[in-house]
């Protein structure tokens, strides 16, 4: 192994610690990555390039705004509606919401369908009184499940079919995943229904907690008639730079002013709603400014205070940023009363809290909220359901119709998909479904440049030498060059480690030519090994970062890291002997 292979190992260690601590945003770090590889000489600039023009990455992203079109139209709405019946059991709920969800994801991208699902499966097990930490974990399982039963369910599959097409195989075809996915189905149905539903912590969410205990969360003081604050601003009353809180709203008489413009005049009997550590009001009432603790509490009520929950995406410009520099009141309509991360509220200023992908945000949102936050891609609204867009039968039948034949003509033959997609895209823009602007929004900027800047990776990986190395250690532990059927499952396992370190997408980036290597040396149909890391890389139940669904709902349930680990270990395990089986059988292994 020479230079080139300690520069892709050297980073190859960056990227794992990069992700693993979330210390620089994904898509910068492959950027930089594929940055160092170009101008090293380890790969050239058509090699670098190459990736942009990638036919199975187009797909992705026209997948996933086909699933955004598709989130909007009143038939989902319907039909979430009657699956997720009040009178359900818990079990039978998770066993129809399952058994529901896991088949729309073979074809739904994962991401959005969760998206979706999220306030109605939040609001279900809120009126049943069951805690969200009991329901969203499976929501997110049963999306990855249902995912690996067709070459479009996930993201995944279709980034592994652009290795395979890159490297100059045969696309895989639509329907290889699905000899292995249905029995992985039928067994995560299972498992979900009957283990995972003893193993899910209960734990109380967060909208509950400020029901229960709101002062825990906001607190309200009077403007006295003998305060010094009459008249003034709520600039020149100094209440914009308070120590550990933050004024979320005034109710005078019957009207309620939110957000509050640093220019808005304070009069007497206003009641200031604060927010953030409500311990330090104390210290604020007592610097005998005319603020004073009502004797009996005004607080509005939950509907009126138009409480509402949000969890941060991993592409959201507000990652990384302070809560005091979003400008979140401005551009929202909504003030920020707290954040839980980890299954804990952020104690200390808000202002001075930096946000996390995954973040559970608590607002009190203004009547704007919901014009100014519908089709945002910062964060996903949970704790009510979104409106949806009225569509005719008309538009409803190109959609769904269009979507089928698509995928049909697709595995038969007559088209690819990336041809087919473009074709329904065309015809949607012509009965007006949705407006371009619309479209554009829904386009994932940092998914498409990772996937791209991931198969440089690959590239660099082969390049270098790495992948025969790493090829003939996998070999060398198997015992025997001819032991296929442990070669398979030690590819597989690999795969499904790195996919918990650095995202299944970089897993599958390391894995790929590793698995070409093995394969060339060995002389063997590589397709059930394409397959493996596929599945592998998709199979992410431990950790909440491997999987973008599992960072969705781990705000929202309220989980900690160990939560993933105690409920997913088991199912990872019956995961990788069915997929290792299954492929060994058909592909004629053993």
């Amino acid at each position: 192994m020479g230079w080139e292979g300690l520069v892709v190992i050297s980073v190859i260690g960056f990227l794992i610690v990069s992700l693993y601590y979330d210390l620089i945003r994904p898509v910068i770090v492959f950027f930089l990555s594929a940055i160092l590889f170009m101008t090293t000489g380890i790969i050239s600039s058509h090699d670098f390039m190459t990736g942009f023009a990638n036919e199975q990455i187009v797909v992705v992203v026209l997948l996933l705004m086909l699933s955004e079109i598709i989130q909007k139209t009143a038939v989902m709405d319907v039909v979430f509606r009657n699956v997720f019946s009040p009178g359900l059991s818990y079990r039978g709920f998770l066993a129809k919401m399952t058994t529901f969800v896991a088949p729309i994801s073979g074809f739904v991208n994962n991401t959005p369908l969760v998206a979706i699902l999220m306030p109605y499966v939040y609001n279900w097990a809120r009126k049943k009184e069951i805690s969200p930490s009991k329901v969203l974990i499976p929501l997110s399982y049963a999306t990855i499940i249902g995912g690996t039963i067709t070459l479009v369910g996930t993201s995944t599959n279709l980034v592994v079919n652009g290795f395979v097409t890159e490297a100059g195989f045969p696309s895989l075809c639509m329907f290889d995943f699905t000899i292995v996915g249905i029995p992985l189905f039928i067994v995560g149905v299972f498992y979900i229904t009957f283990i995972a539903s003893r193993l899910l912590p209960d734990r109380k969410d967060a909208l509950k907690s400020f029901k229960d205990a709101s002062r825990e969360y906001v607190v309200e003081t009077l403007i006295g008639k003998d305060s010094q604050l009459i008249g003034k601003t709520v600039e020149d009353a100094g209440l914009r730079k308070l120590e550990g809180l933050f004024l979320v709203e005034i109710l005078r008489e019957e009207e309620r002013i939110s957000p509050v413009s640093p220019k808005q005049t304070l009069q007497c009997d206003d009641i200031l709603i604060f927010a953030g550590m409500t311990s330090t009001i104390i210290d604020l009432v007592k610097t005998n400014n005319g603020l004073t603790l009502p004797k009996h509490s005004q607080l509005p009520g939950q509907d009126q205070m138009q409480v509402v929950e949000v969890v941060l995406s991993s592409n959201s410009d507000l990652v990384g940023k302070k809560v005091k520099s979003t400008n979140f009141r401005g551009k929202y309509d909504a003030a920020i009363v707290a954040v839980n991360r980890n299954g804990e509220r952020i104690t200390g200023k808000i202002g001075e809290t930096e946000l996390r992908t995954g973040d559970l945000l608590l607002l009190v949102a203004g009547k704007d909220f919901d014009n100014r936050a519908q089709d945002e891609q910062d964060f996903y609204v949970i704790s009510r359901v979104k409106e949806i867009q009225n569509v005719t039968s008309k538009q409803l039948i190109v959609l769904f119709g269009g979507a089928i034949a698509v995928f049909v003509a697709s595995a038969i033959g007559w088209v690819t998909l990336f041809q087919g997609l473009l074709l329904l895209f065309c015809v949607i823009a012509a009965v007006k479904l949705v407006r371009f602007n619309e479209v554009k929004k829904s386009f994932d900027v940092d998914l498409y440049l990772i996937l791209v800047f991931a198969l440089s990776f690959g590239k660099a990986i082969a390049n270098s030498g790495i992948d025969q190395t790493i090829g003939g250690y996998i070999t060398q532990i198997s015992g025997n060059s001819q032991n296929m059927v442990v070669i398979l499952a030690l590819v597989y396992l690999v795969t499904n480690i790195l996919a918990m370190l650095v995202t299944n997408k970089a897993a599958v980036a390391i894995m790929f030519p590793v698995t070409v290597a093995i394969t060339k040396n060995l002389g063997v149909d590589p397709t059930p090994f394409f397959l493996a890391i596929a599945f592998a890389g998709s199979a992410e139940f431990v950790t909440p970062y491997g999987y973008q669904t599992n960072l969705m709902v781990y705000g929202p349930g309220g989980y900690k890291f160990k939560d993933y680990v105690k409920v997913g270990w088991g199912l990872s395990v019956i995961y990788m002997i069915v997929c290792v089986s299954i492929l060994s059988y058909w592909y004629k292994l053993v």
